[in-house]
């Protein structure tokens, strides 16, 4: 009985960790964009990475906005089999150094991608391509993005992390700029040398949350293993039947203490000698008795 009521229990606590572990992973589902770092007046090749997660609908059109307090001269979307990108433009104040035309007075205020019929069974999220630069000089750019699903539902992701709120609903995808000289200047710290602060671009250290779930994963992970190691220790474990008994020795062993019996023709007591008087007769208790004449 003891035995069925481990293997309950531990039954029951594995369940309750993996249901806990594929629960959170459906609750993270968002949009993430790769990599997460980059460098001012540079180019950058971003994939937006945008998850399914209102089966059985399916995502159909995906629209970036890109911000407008930090005007990008060009962006191109890469091109997909499964997407159709549409660019739509807008003017800006002031003329902007280009990588391949020049001076622009015009910059992408938003990209739309249809998806070009229904997906494959597994076909898993959609990673959509965009190259742009030089990059603003500023310190982060935060995406907008609309995703709407073949049911008519509509999911706006344009919540950046603050303090208030670090980890919103529907978060957006944000971009992190470091200046040029901080991350490729002679007097730069090299990466892994002490006091270095900026991690190369795409690592966990770079996404709070990518190394929160590696170490909730990993927590994760060995409870389940601990579990099953304290369960297999248990099983192993050798059981006694009852307390043993001692039993007293036969007599006649080494170990009792049974009176040993005489040896034959000698007498049973010093008492009864052999020169005893006539008409008594010994006996083993040590006592004579005289016979009647």
């Amino acid at each position: 009985m003891r035995h069925r009521a481990m293997c309950w229990v531990v039954a029951l606590l594995t369940a309750t960790v993996a249901g806990t572990t594929l629960g959170a992973g459906a609750a993270t589902a968002d949009v993430t964009v790769a990599p997460v770092q980059a460098v001012q007046g540079g180019a950058a090749k971003l994939t937006f990475r945008v998850t399914e997660d209102r089966a059985p609908a399916h995502t159909t059109k995906i629209e970036l906005l890109m911000p407008e307090s930090a005007p990008v001269a060009e962006t191109y979307p890469m091109s997909d089999p499964q997407w159709a990108p549409r660019m739509t433009m807008r003017k800006v104040d002031q003329t902007l150094g280009g990588i391949h035309h020049g001076q622009v007075t015009e910059v992408v205020a938003s990209i739309v991608w249809t998806r070009a019929g229904a997906p494959a069974p597994g076909a898993g999220p959609a990673e959509l391509v965009v190259s742009l630069g030089p990059l603003p000089q500023t310190d982060r750019m935060t995406f907008h993005l609309v995703q709407t699903y073949s049911d008519g539902h509509v999911t706006n992701w344009n919540q950046p992390p603050s303090s208030e709120v670090p980890q919103p609903e529907f978060p957006a995808p944000v971009l992190t700029l470091a200046p040029p000289a901080a991350a490729a200047g002679p007097t730069a710290a090299a990466p892994g040398a002490a006091g270095a602060e900026a991690p190369e671009s795409g690592t966990a250290a770079d996404d709070p949350d990518q190394g929160f779930g590696s170490l909730a994963t990993g927590l994760v992970a060995g409870l389940v293993l601990g579990l099953a190691v304290a369960a297999w220790l248990y099983l192993r474990r050798p059981r006694s039947g009852g307390t043993d008994r001692a039993e007293a020795p036969p007599a006649g062993s080494d170990g009792g203490a049974s009176p040993a019996e005489p040896a034959p023709g000698t007498p049973a007591d010093p008492a009864a000698a052999p020169d005893a008087p006539p008409g008594e007769r010994a006996t083993s208790g040590g006592r004579a008795w005289r016979l009647r004449e």
